[in-house]
């Protein structure tokens, strides 16, 4: 739901002096839940597929079970893309993207997603944020470096549930804050804010927004 706030309305929270921020926000598995096992077990079920089941909490479709990118580009052709744009809302993701887009930030909803599986990454990801009404500013598809694309556009925070692309985003200076899951679990000391829910996300952006030294 693009319902960006105009350019007058920005520049009179900037001479209130409210600080306003840009935050980049990942879909899958950081607005939506992912289960990939599942899925893939029930493809499998009904397709009479020999395929084992490897790593129930893999990331990436290719590690979940025994097989090929090949195999994954037929699951995602034969109807697999579904898994991702008919994801359910985590808890507390609307309610905390619709507080800080009130509050006048910028926010750029932020996808890896990609036409060889999805055709028209950036319409269909905007046809299921707007249906969950999930409001935003922009939607940027085929970003793998975001933490490169923030920095060089003065982007500050990015919601983001892949470690690498968190890890990578800290180092050029974005304060990344990274969903915590089984996949990512061990790596998550690693990054400085890093939370399993949208509860602990809100509570960092707050403090990114007005640190201690800041508050009065």
């Amino acid at each position: 739901m693009n319902c960006g706030e105009d350019t007058a309305d920005r520049k009179k929270r900037r001479n209130g002096k409210e600080k306003i921020m840009k935050i980049a926000i990942d879909i899958d598995d950081t607005l939506t839940r992912i289960d990939r096992a599942a899925a893939v077990e029930k493809y499998i079920n009904e397709n009479g597929l020999s395929f084992r089941i490897v790593d129930p909490h893999a990331h990436t479709l290719l590690d979940v079970c025994d097989w090929s990118r090949d195999d994954v580009s037929r699951f995602i052709k034969s109807g697999g893309d579904k898994l991702f744009l008919n994801a359910p809302l985590k808890e507390g993701a609307k309610e905390t993207v619709e507080k800080w887009k009130a509050a006048g930030h910028e926010i750029i909803i932020l996808t890896a997603r990609i036409s060889e599986w999805f055709q028209d990454p950036v319409n269909k990801s905007r046809r299921q944020l707007d249906e969950y009404k999930i409001p935003y500013d922009e939607i940027v598809a085929e970003v793998w470096e975001k933490g490169r694309y923030c920095r060089d556009r003065g982007i500050e925070v990015l919601i983001e549930d892949n470690f690498e692309i968190c890890k990578k985003a800290q180092e050029l200076g974005v304060k990344a804050v990274m969903f915590v899951d089984k996949h990512n679990f061990a790596h998550a000391k690693e990054i400085k804010y890093a939370g399993p829910n949208w509860e602990y996300v809100a509570s960092s952006v707050e403090f990114i927004l007005n640190p201690p030294r800041e508050r009065g």
